[in-house]
């Protein structure tokens, strides 16, 4: 059973991916509706977050694409390497697009982010997220030891050139992190 399967199966689950880790399959996919990927690979709406930011599986095949992340605000980025991978991240991280933003610090600086929102969210908003974490990881098979700011920051550097986003009147949105930024601190 593939891993939206075991999600829309599982009401819980699916509640618990909602909140507290802001991905949900029932979101509308309004964003992204006027762009294309400029390599013209195919990419379909895989879930949305509150925000109205969407993610979208990239290429053919089943859950195994790159999965893009474009924001309602037009910051796009490529996210993980598989849907898998982009749920280990969710889960691990729910706050990654600040962590993200911290790229030009490298992985070490995105970690460092990682860390002190996670102890803001467990002791501001979601106590329990230790065991919320638990249960999705326990019922998707995810490994939430993963690097997943390493995956994240080595998945970014990669938008540029296959993964732009190129809207319908023909401006391309600028990925997050530039493509000269592949070199830089890791």
């Amino acid at each position: 059973m593939s891993l939206l399967q075991r999600i829309r199966g599982d009401r819980e689950l699916a509640g618990l991916l909602v909140h507290p880790f802001d991905f949900d399959l029932d979101r509308p996919y309004w964003v992204g509706e006027d762009e294309e990927l400029r390599s013209g690979a195919r990419k379909e709406a895989a879930a949305g977050r509150a925000s109205g930011a969407g993610y979208f599986l990239c290429g053919e095949g089943g859950e195994e694409r790159p999965v893009l992340y474009l924001s309602s605000d037009g910051v796009t980025s490529l996210v993980a390497d598989s849907l898998a991978d982009l749920l280990t991240l969710v889960v691990a991280a729910p706050w990654w697009p600040d962590c993200l933003g911290r790229w030009r610090e490298g992985a070490a600086g995105m970690r460092a982010a990682h860390a002190l929102l996670r102890a803001e969210a467990v002791a501001d908003e979601v106590p329990d997220l230790a065991d919320h974490q638990e249960r999705v990881a326990a019922a998707l098979d995810l490994d939430l030891s993963a690097d997943v700011m390493g995956r994240l920051l080595a998945a970014a550097r990669r938008t540029d050139p296959e993964f732009v986003l190129v809207h319908a009147e023909g401006h391309e949105l600028e990925p997050l992190v530039p493509r000269d930024a592949a070199a830089g601190a890791g």
